[in-house]
């Protein structure tokens, strides 16, 4: 009966490759690694993660036994990899074609994550209110210092690497410094991140406690990389192609069977007392890391001789962010898994459906919110009221209706703000004495 769950990932494997073009010998995919590109195959990715989370309820993240599916319990760094690497290609491909694209950086590239961040926030919040048992993590839930929705970490860690960026490149002489000091920062995140342990606490969802914080993290430093050296890379790929693809597919089953040796020997909770398992830690992150390595490089080789795309995979893409983040509002509310009352066939169905329906409608909310405040994000930063437009389209009322509107968010954020300073205060305070 477990083989029948295999259809889920059979079906999403049917559309990703339903439509593409394959190229002949001698002949390669020009648009390969483009924006469409990337596109498709992280839709196909946030598909796939949505398989990962509900097979790690069903099985007990590996621990129970059902059939082939079971894999896919340990799949989700691969899926992971796929975002990351693409932020990181996407990002410095912008900063190389877009004039003076440091130039506002904050307010345009930070907002169009910072916003569906602040959303999702505040929908898991409504959702999963019973969680929270102080008044304390009401505020630091707004604010995403506590994340009650732990795929959120990938935004946090993305506006991380994106200041870094910044940073890195506004000070640097030149671009191979500024991405030698990125890696060495991304590094330092990782090194943390696995200083830090695992969150025991009751709220869960602190920041840098997990081993998803810093397993895949260098794989976006990685699509840095290739992005800038891209021209020579697919010029050495197409001269050794014939050898590139085979080789690193025998790497690629040859470092999976490792890594999960290395992860089931030592694994990311060897915790004790008087021992922080440290060592086994690092040398699991190690091993993962090393094979979204190798997976990554597989999947830019295909996209070399394969064109990705169709109908529903292009409009899948266009929001596979969206469902990157609330997917896991219907795996955890849906009553699946090994505790559950719902089969397992139609936990996994029914939350893919809702997964990538919400992520459509998420999307919706997010280019509105986007497109409204976009523009505008200055004045977040002034309490000063703009100088009523001359511009015959846009009328005095109505930029002081949007003035209104962005004043009253942002008064929003500075009361929840002060909420935390001052309930953290308390709980400081009352720890102490």
């Amino acid at each position: 009966m477990y083989y029948l769950l295999l259809i889920y990932p059979l079906l999403i494997s049917v559309l990703f490759f339903a439509g593409c073009r394959f190229r002949k010998s001698g002949q390669f995919n020009e648009e390969a690694w483009t924006i469409s590109q990337s596109r498709n195959i992280q839709a196909g990715a946030a598909l796939m993660i949505i398989i990962h989370h509900t097979v790690q309820a069903i099985t007990f993240y590996g621990n129970t036994r059902k059939g082939p599916i079971t894999e896919w319990s340990s799949f989700g760094i691969f899926f992971t990899s796929v975002f990351l690497f693409f932020s990181g290609f996407g990002l410095y491909k912008s900063y190389r074609n877009k004039e003076n694209y440091l130039n506002g950086f904050f307010a345009n590239r930070l907002s169009r994550i910072l916003i569906p961040f602040m959303l999702i926030n505040l929908i898991y919040l409504i959702a999963f209110r019973g969680r929270i048992n102080e008044i304390r993590h009401v505020f630091t839930s707004i604010l995403g210092l506590t994340l009650l929705n732990t795929n959120t970490w990938f935004i946090v860690e993305l506006i991380i690497l994106y200041i870094v960026f910044y940073v890195c490149f506004k000070k640097s002489a030149t671009e191979e410094k500024a991405l030698l000091r990125i890696f060495l920062s991304a590094l330092v995140l990782v090194i943390f991140s696995g200083l830090m342990g695992h969150d025991y606490s009751e709220i869960g969802g602190h920041w840098f406690m997990g081993e998803w914080w810093y397993n895949t993290t260098l794989i976006f430093v990685m699509g840095l990389y290739v992005s800038r050296y891209e021209d020579s890379i697919k010029s050495f790929a197409k001269k050794h192609y014939k050898l590139l693809l085979p080789a690193c597919t025998v790497l690629l089953i040859a470092s999976y069977i490792a890594e999960e040796y290395i992860r089931l020997t030592y694994g990311f909770y060897a915790e004790w007392e008087n021992h922080p398992g440290y060592a086994e830690k690092f040398i699991t992150a190690s091993a993962q890391t090393i094979l979204c390595v190798i997976f990554m490089s597989v999947v830019l080789l295909i996209n070399m001789k394969i064109h990705f795309g169709n109908r529903l995979l292009v409009f899948i893409g266009s929001f596979s962010f969206e469902i990157f983040l609330i997917h896991n509002l219907f795996a955890e509310l849906l009553p699946g898994g090994l505790d559950g009352t719902m089969p397992d066939f139609e936990y996994i169905g029914l939350t893919l459906v809702l997964g990538v329906l919400s992520g459509w409608l998420l999307s919706f909310a997010d280019r509105i919110l986007i497109g409204y405040f976009g523009d505008s994000i200055g004045w977040f930063r002034t309490f000063r009221r703009p100088a009523v437009s001359s511009d015959p389209h846009e009328t005095g009322r109505k930029m002081m209706r949007k003035w209104a509107v962005i004043a009253i968010v942002r008064l929003f954020y500075i009361a929840v703000s002060v909420g935390v300073i001052i309930t953290e205060c308390i709980k400081t305070y009352r720890y102490f004495f």
